[in-house]
């Protein structure tokens, strides 16, 4: 299938391309577009954005001096794609779908789908880590030797029967070496937590590939792989490092000893300011997100001014310490106003009627996310039906859309709130993965937890006292 839009594709930018173009090109079609326009960019740079015509289609010409990646981002949906100078690349895709639909053509069809198919097979990795980290260390090694064998092999065909540039070929090279790495920093994270004495069984050759990372090469920043990887890698280098020092609660990754240590690797490690400035106001953000305390925001505040953020961005980060303040265990919540799905303001002491209450907080634009939440929460609504379960979109700008969602889902709708627009409202963005666990009288009992931990059913558990 994805073979005849490739066809497709090629057709409609034989008849679409201006001929003899002296830039590069870059063209296709969105089905069911979700807004007016694409937005493209160049690592952290937006190049421009491109408007669709009322089919979904659109067409845009750039210069361009050498090879790159690039990313395009259509609503809050986002890919990337490679080009090298007077490049013809077109793509088609369906915003249900996105990622599984897309499809490219033009003179790098080949390089590109070669690229998104392995970003899907990573994808379907990803899920399978979850039973992999299961296994004896030496059966990992190699399941993983295979994978990265049968990516390379593709890539040696494609070598042989089309001609790919030997810029390309180092791109896809790392793009195949990074999902290696990051399943086996994976693996290594779920092994030690839950089985320390499986793990250390680790082979001593396991993180070899450590000692030839560069974490500042300009070409791999856009390659989600990448992004993924350094997340995880940091993530257990960081915990290395608390066992190092025989402290306590090292696996516990949102705490402020553990944030501090990424902080530090991030400080060290990276150069880049693009990639430094994105790891570290978010591990900053968490830290005050996942705060506990009066004391940890005020330490987290301190030590804004070792790093090299704006004052812009120091202003932000002090305001979400001031809206954290309000999520700190024992604080009452009573008094926030939320809106039903009739637009009816109340507030959430209105709504709350059970001893045990979870609130969980969403948007329509963080797709991933609201997919796994929605199996989350359908499977906590059968275990514990005891337990009144509130879901918080935080969408305020875009109503329609939250109902849209709310019906296509079929959500349970006397259960769904939207948050009101007030001075802190954009700060909620922050807490999309995080669980507030309250009592009848709306107060905070826990509120360090995420939906996706591993461990979320025996929190749950500790809050309703089984």
């Amino acid at each position: 299938m994805r073979a005849v839009f490739a066809v497709l594709i090629l057709c409609f930018i034989s008849s679409c391309q201006p001929k003899g173009n002296d830039k590069t090109y870059f063209g296709g079609k969105i089905i069911n577009p979700q807004s007016n326009f694409i937005i493209l960019c160049q690592q952290d740079h937006v190049l421009d954005t491109i408007p669709l015509d009322n089919h979904g289609h659109f067409h845009y010409n750039f210069d361009l001096e050498s090879p790159s990646l690039f990313t395009f981002k259509h609503d809050f949906e986002f890919q990337t794609f490679y080009a090298e100078p007077f490049d013809s690349i077109t793509l088609r895709l369906n915003t249900k779908e996105f990622d599984e639909s897309l499809v490219f053509g033009g003179n790098k069809a080949h390089e590109n789908n070669f690229l998104i198919e392995n970003y899907l097979l990573n994808q379907k990795n990803s899920n399978l880590i979850m039973s992999y980290y299961k296994i004896a260390p030496t059966d990992f090694e190699s399941i993983t030797d295979s994978i990265k064998h049968a990516r390379q092999e593709k890539l040696e065909y494609l070598e042989k029967n089309f001609e790919i540039s030997a810029s390309y070929k180092n791109l896809a090279e790392k793009s195949i070496d990074f999902e290696y790495y990051d399943m086996r920093e994976r693996y290594a994270f779920l092994l030690k937590k839950f089985f320390p004495k499986k793990a250390s069984k680790i082979s001593a050759t396991f993180f070899d590939y450590r000692k030839k990372l560069d974490f500042n090469d300009l070409e791999v920043l856009d390659l989600i792989g990448y992004q993924r990887f350094l997340d995880n890698y940091l993530k257990n280098k960081s915990i290395e490092i608390c066992h190092e020092k025989n402290a306590l609660n090292c696996n516990d990754l949102g705490s402020i000893t553990n944030l501090d240590v990424r902080i530090k690797l991030v400080d060290s490690l990276i150069t880049n300011r693009f990639i430094r400035k994105r790891y570290l106001e978010r591990f900053i953000q968490e830290e005050v997100v996942f705060a506990r305390t009066k004391k940890q925001l005020e330490h987290t505040k301190n030590h804004l001014s070792k790093f090299d953020l704006s004052e812009n961005e120091k202003f932000n980060i002090e305001l979400l310490a001031e809206f954290q303040e309000s999520f700190l265990v024992n604080y009452n919540l009573g008094d926030v106003k939320i809106k039903s799905s009739t637009f009816k303001t109340l507030a959430l002491k209105d709504i709350v009627n059970h001893d045990h209450c979870i609130i969980y907080s969403w948007s329509v634009h963080s797709p991933s996310h609201h997919k796994f939440r929605l199996k989350k929460i359908k499977e906590l609504q059968k275990s514990y039906p005891n337990i009144q379960l509130i879901g918080l979109n935080i969408d305020y700008n875009h109503p329609k859309e939250w109902l849209n969602a709310l019906g296509k889902h079929d959500a349970n709708i006397g259960n769904e709130y939207q948050i009101v627009p007030e001075e802190h409202a954009m700060f909620y963005r922050n807490y999309l993965n995080k669980i507030l666990f309250i009592d009848n009288d709306c107060t905070i009992k826990k509120s360090e937890t995420i939906i996706s931990d591993v461990e979320f059913d025996k929190h749950l558990k500790d809050f309703v006292g089984l």
